[in-house]
């Protein structure tokens, strides 16, 4: 319960004044007046007992005289006689003057006793004036002392609340200040004070939250206890929520993250003592997505508190990847029909204007006219090599439409043919008779089955066989991508489709480690789904799974 200073001050010295009051007249009035009252009794008493021996003396004396007045013959001696004749009137006499005495006794009691009265009646107005004097004591400590107090006091509660505006009202204007109007002004400028160093605290933490907002990874910083001091929007995107544990953000778990299934860089870089980590791992809202994490040790007056991890979202440098092959391959094909295009579509009109002039008349028997025809033939089909390489980059990685399986299968292979029979390899493709055909970008599906080839030759050491076979459910188009290679270990088949992992044998085989990772991200994009199927030294199968679009499919 609050109690004022001001209330305490006045019920202690009211307290303290009652008490001390009563203790007085108890006391005065108890002792002092008991003393009296009994000294007032014994000198009653004691006069009492000097009248009544006085009165019997008297009487003693008249029964004597008496007894002499009957008998006049007795012999008394004259000195006694003459007490006894003469002693009742001065007896009488000192009687009286006993009793005045006794009256004068009682009369100094009561004047006394009325001292006593007229005391108390001082020390009530003495206490009353008391009285008035603690109020107006009490009302110069509110006013000068416990005021200042109470208005330091309710400020202090409000700036503890955060309001940094608020300032303490001194209402009086004097010349005369005292130690409180010193405190009230350096209160008001340690508030201003502080205003301006939070002001600009806040400006510095806005603009390094400017700072990190700006920068296209995630950011995010965490103390030793996993928790998340600060991070920007792109992190906050890529969790999808803003909790304070670094494992209730990013996994949506109610624990530290466990070493055997997730790699925590805390655990590393401050009990392990490692300078920095990276590592590939996946967060809670987007599964699918693999992000890379960089993260090192943030030094703090010379210890290691924090850890900063930066978070990039490999999809972005997936499809600068996928786009960077398109483009690759675009100026690939730019650069072979600029060369080959016309040198080649010269020698198609020489030799057409050699069977024109020189083979029209012979009939299509004649072996010379044959071979002719076979040549013109190739000439054709080389021709054609560069226009299926810009039928690939032609279309744009935005652009959806409806793909024929079949036809846009044999164009890759087309492509790849002569790299896979200068290996010894043969690629074959089994396919129903009727159209099939999904929804999706034409260039990005080629680029699949292009990557997928291209893994196939890789893993075949020497001569084998890629085999390619499409059908068709009631609800999806299975399309499977056999290879006799190497096959894929147990460890490394979960890996395959992260970004930037590689499994070749040697430097020269392995890759940048992107083509599994964009396959399966234009997979999905398209609604299907990849997965695969190996065994060590025999080969691999990929399943690529796609939804059938029913009212294309053809007979």
């Amino acid at each position: 319960m609050f109690v004022s200073i001001n209330k305490k001050i006045i019920y202690s010295i009211l307290f303290l004044f009652l008490f001390t009051s009563i203790i007085f007249v108890s006391t005065f009035y108890i002792v002092y007046g008991n003393k009296i009252q009994e000294e007032q009794l014994y000198s009653i008493q004691r006069n009492q007992q000097y009248i009544d021996l006085l009165y019997r003396n008297i009487n003693m004396i008249k029964d004597f005289r008496t007894i002499v007045l009957e008998n006049p013959k007795l012999k008394i001696d004259e000195n006694i006689k003459t007490t006894i004749f003469a002693s009742e009137e001065s007896q009488l006499k000192e009687l009286s003057n006993r009793k005045e005495q006794m009256a004068k006794i009682n009369q100094s009691f009561d004047e006394r006793y009325q001292a006593i009265q007229t005391s108390l009646q001082i020390f009530g107005i003495s206490s009353i004036l008391l009285f008035i004097t603690i109020i107006l004591v009490g009302y110069l400590i509110s006013r000068w002392v416990l005021m200042p107090i109470n208005r330091i006091s309710a400020v202090s509660e409000s700036v503890s609340r955060g309001n940094l505006k608020i300032r303490i009202k001194n209402p009086k204007k004097t010349y005369f200040k005292d130690e409180l109007d010193n405190l009230t002004n350096t209160f008001n400028l340690m508030l201003d004070n502080l205003e301006s160093v939070i002001h600009e605290v806040k400006d510095k933490e806005a603009f390094l939250q400017a700072l990190i907002d700006s920068i296209p990874d995630g950011i995010r910083v965490i103390d030793k206890n996993y928790n998340i001091i600060i991070a920007n929007k792109a992190y906050y995107n890529q969790t999808g929520n803003k909790q304070i544990k670094c494992y209730k953000s990013s996994q949506n778990i109610d624990h530290p993250c466990n070493e055997q299934t997730h790699l925590c860089p805390l655990h590393t870089l401050l009990q392990q003592k490692t300078q920095n980590v990276r590592f590939i791992q996946q967060f809670n809202k987007h599964p699918e997505r693999h992000l890379s994490i960089n993260a090192a040790p943030l030094t703090h007056y010379g210890k290691k508190r924090y850890i900063v991890e930066s978070i990039r979202d490999l999809s972005d440098d997936i499809n600068f990847s996928h786009q960077q092959k398109l483009s690759s391959l675009g100026f690939l094909s730019t650069s072979i029909a600029h060369e080959m295009k016309n040198q080649l579509g010269a020698l198609r009109m020489i030799l057409e204007r050699l069977k024109d002039k020189y083979y029209e008349d012979k009939p299509n028997t004649a072996e010379d006219k044959k071979l002719l025809e076979l040549v013109h033939s190739g000439l054709i089909n080389c021709i054609d090599i560069p226009e299926r390489l810009l039928k690939l980059t032609r279309n744009s990685s935005s652009e959806i439409s409806n793909i024929d399986c079949i036809s846009s299968i044999k164009d890759v292979i087309n492509l790849l043919d002569f790299e896979a029979k200068s290996k010894g390899i043969v690629i074959t493709f089994e396919h129903p008779d009727k159209t099939l055909y999904i929804r999706g970008n034409e260039a990005d599906f080629k680029m699949v089955g292009i990557n997928l080839i291209l893994n196939a030759l890789k893993a075949i050491e020497n001569t084998g066989q890629i085999n390619i076979s499409l059908k068709a459910t009631s609800q999806k188009i299975l399309i499977n991508f056999a290879d006799t290679g190497i096959g894929i270990s147990k460890q490394d088949i979960n890996r395959i489709f992260d970004p930037f992992f590689s499994n070749g044998a040697d430097n020269n085989s392995k890759g940048n480690g992107l083509g599994l990772s964009i396959s399966k991200s234009i997979v999905e994009k398209a609604g299907g789904h990849i997965s695969v199927k190996s065994t060590l030294g025999k080969g691999s199968v990929f399943t690529l799974s796609f939804p059938l679009i029913k009212n294309l499919a053809k007979n």
